[in-house]
């Protein structure tokens, strides 16, 4: 039986299993412009637009090897590089680099400009520091940009080969189609033509690596079966995956994980960065 939209909208709003989710949106911005006084970072620009940059945080002891670099949620609408750069500090211990991703949302960009200036920002990091492993990581809508670079064709680039090593990909949406009815669409103005072409889970995977598909265990079942159906699409052409539900952890908080090296999240980034542990 076809869900009423009530019913599909509250399946796609993540706030509807987790209350507290504002106070934790807004520690997201506390916790970040802390990290940024207790350490330098450099503003990597990768194209014109005033949205167009990443912040890259850099052990100050020692030349990363690693770098993670994360593309913020918030439905493609909400949310920036500045309140993305909390999950520094813990990696920063590891001696791994840390960049956010800054860039354009909606209504101003639709989904593929801002896909395209994932790409852009990832070869910027790359080339501004060459000799690092680079892991892509997203939460929520940079789950899906993260996984969007899954499916695109790096082999024009110089090398032949995408400029990142693993992924990690935290509660992210998949397969657009479900959106397309609901309040969530108004912004996106998403058609059945582009969800299609802007659903990872409905294009070819050009460029699979070892990934890390997760979600919180207090989450909706649309966005947990999101993530169990991807990780299938993963592994079916060979990727090696890691599929898991973090106990206690909800669609917003999830993300702190990233930097405690304690955690299920945490202690993969150290293994997909190639961290000894």
């Amino acid at each position: 039986m076809a869900m009423s939209l009530t019913a599909l909208e509250r399946a796609y709003s993540p706030s509807s299993v987790a209350p507290d989710f504002m106070s934790v949106v807004l520690q997201y911005r506390a916790l970040s412009d802390l990290m940024c006084t207790r350490h330098a970072a450099t503003r990597i620009e990768y194209g014109q637009g005033a949205d167009e940059y990443s912040i890259l945080f850099e052990p100050a002891t020692q030349a990363a090897s690693s770098m993670l670099v994360f593309i913020h949620g918030g439905y493609w609408q909400e949310l920036s590089a500045q309140d993305s750069c909390f999950p520094a500090e813990g990696l920063l211990a590891h001696h791994i680099a840390y960049a956010a991703i800054n860039y354009s949302l909606a209504p101003a960009a639709n989904i593929f400009d801002m896909a395209r200036q994932c790409c852009r920002a990832l070869e910027a990091l790359q080339a501004a520091r060459p000799n690092c492993r680079i892991v892509i990581a997203g939460s929520s809508a940079g789950a899906h940009l993260a996984a969007m670079l899954l499916t695109f064709d790096w082999r024009a680039r110089e090398g032949g080969q995408p400029p990142f090593a693993a992924a990690l990909l935290i509660s992210g949406i998949y397969d657009l189609r479900p959106l397309i009815p609901t309040y969530i669409n108004t912004p996106l103005k998403l058609t059945l033509d582009s969800a299609l072409a802007l659903s990872p889970q409905l294009q070819p995977i050009v460029s699979p690596c070892p990934t890390v598909v997760c979600f919180g265990q207090q989450e909706t079942d649309a966005f947990k079966q999101q993530s169990r159906d991807f990780a299938q699409r993963l592994i079916s052409v060979g990727a090696d995956v890691s599929l898991y539900e973090v106990p206690g952890r909800n669609h917003f908080d999830i993300v702190f994980d990233i930097s405690q090296s304690a955690t299920l999240i945490g202690a993969d980034v150290l293994r997909l960065s190639g961290v000894p542990q």
